[in-house]
């Protein structure tokens, strides 16, 4: 049965897409004037300028044609034309860029893409978390060692180590995690040439976007050349840098990529309508952003349909795409940091049902997983409970779906899909 839409306000002007004055101007530096959150503090800020000064010099990670191209799929995602499929590590590490590797989590959205397309009979868009997921944020910069020593928090290999004795924030980290992301680029190209020339209608087996979280805007700005971030397809602002008059919004709002958005349980509709206004104001750009969700289970059905509707009275036409992950997190008894697959299916169905009661499209999934045989997650299947987790947990960060979790969450889901619209059809 469909959900239960929690009521909407009777006033609804509030939605009604509001001036955007005062951010007419754009340069990829115009984001400095305002709040920046999740801001590395670095010991010498000249040395941070003179790396990103050698960064504008290097060659782009990606073309603006391939944005342009993802940005014309991405329009037809939003009509509910097309789905995606966006996966990958939650912090990527600079150790991991290996060809074996990078196989495997190519290989994974590829699989998953074919079984999304056979389910949702329209085309699938593979978008790796991959080639630039180096940096993540964090509650508090700092974290206290048993031995009473604070030191900085691991911020991801573009900033620090995750080695204790190592966490002093290093721009030279951004000169390798650039280099690291050309050879992850570069792999994934081999990785799919032969699939180029292939006739087919299935748009997975020949091109896979990258994405990574635009969090350290040094960076990000230092590889922007005429409103296009040339360091990924497609970027993502998350919940802890999407103010709407901070620093990573007004960076985002002027870029020609496709960018996303994550959005939790305590977002308002007036809030996220607010936020599309800024970042894609003129309201016939389709699918420039995508409105990542990241409810948790069970508070889909209060918190995200009022959203829903509230976005679509506001003329605004993004991608709603459903992270399953970071609502759904949990930590174990001893103190290790896992999900239960079965919370993310329900998330996910929960995410599905809401869409269709009020005409909208789920348009895609965003999952943190890898293509190996990992225990960073709970399932009904193999891993049980806590101790269960021990034996292969590498996560630099947040726990990651295994390959076989991963190809198993998306199956069920589109069993489900596939089961509800038997069920439309023998309503008719």
């Amino acid at each position: 049965m469909p959900p239960v839409i929690a009521a909407l306000p009777e006033d609804t002007s509030s939605y009604v897409t509001a001036s955007t004055s005062g951010f007419s101007t754009w340069t990829s530096e115009s984001w400095r004037s305002k709040p920046v959150a999740q801001a590395v503090e670095y010991e010498n800020a000249g040395a941070l300028e003179e790396t990103c000064s050698y960064l504008r010099q290097l060659p782009p990670l990606v073309s603006s044609s391939e944005i342009e191209r993802a940005r014309a799929e991405f329009y037809h995602v939003a009509l509910g034309r097309g789905f995606i499929i966006q996966g990958g590590d939650c912090a990527e590490s600079f150790h991991d860029v290996r060809y074996s590797l990078i196989n495997r989590k190519v290989d994974l959205l590829r699989r998953q893409s074919r079984i999304l397309e056979k389910a949702l009979g329209k085309p699938v868009i593979a978008l790796g978390r991959i080639a630039g997921q180096y940096a993540k944020p964090r509650s508090n910069p700092f974290e206290t060692l048993p031995s009473g020593e604070v030191i900085h928090a691991f911020r991801g290999h573009n900033v620090n180590s995750e080695d204790p004795t190592d966490r002093r924030p290093d721009p030279n980290r951004l000169l390798l995690g650039y280099f690291y992301a050309a050879a992850s680029q570069n792999t994934i190209r081999h990785i799919l040439a032969p699939s180029v020339g292939v006739t087919s209608k299935s748009s997975s087996a020949a091109t896979l976007y990258s994405s990574h979280e635009a969090l350290h805007l040094p960076y990000e700005a230092s590889l922007t050349r005429d409103h296009y971030n040339l360091s990924a397809t497609t970027i993502w602002l998350g919940e802890r840098t999407r103010q709407r008059d901070g620093a990573h919004v007004e960076y985002a709002r002027g870029l020609r990529n496709p960018v996303g958005v994550k959005i939790g349980p305590t977002a308002t509709p007036a809030e996220v309508v607010a936020l599309l206004n800024v970042l894609a104001p003129e309201q016939m750009q389709h699918g420039k952003i995508t409105i990542i969700t990241r409810m948790g289970h069970g508070k889909v059905v209060t918190v995200l349909a009022p959203i829903i509707r509230a976005v679509q009275l506001s003329g605004h036409v993004p991608i709603w795409m459903c992270d399953p992950c970071h609502g759904n997190t949990i930590v174990t008894q001893s103190g290790i940091k896992t999900r239960r697959a079965r919370d993310m299916l329900l998330e996910l169905q929960e995410t599905y049902l809401a869409h269709r009661s009020l005409g909208s499209h789920l348009g895609g999934i965003h999952l943190e997983q890898t293509g190996e045989d990992v225990t960073e997650c709970l399932d009904n299947d193999h891993l049980g409970d806590e101790d269960d987790l021990k034996s292969c947990y590498k996560s630099l960060c947040d726990p990651r779906l295994s390959r076989d979790q991963a190809l198993t969450l998306v199956t069920d889901f589109a069993k489900f899909v596939e089961k509800q619209g038997t069920l439309a059809r023998e309503v008719v």
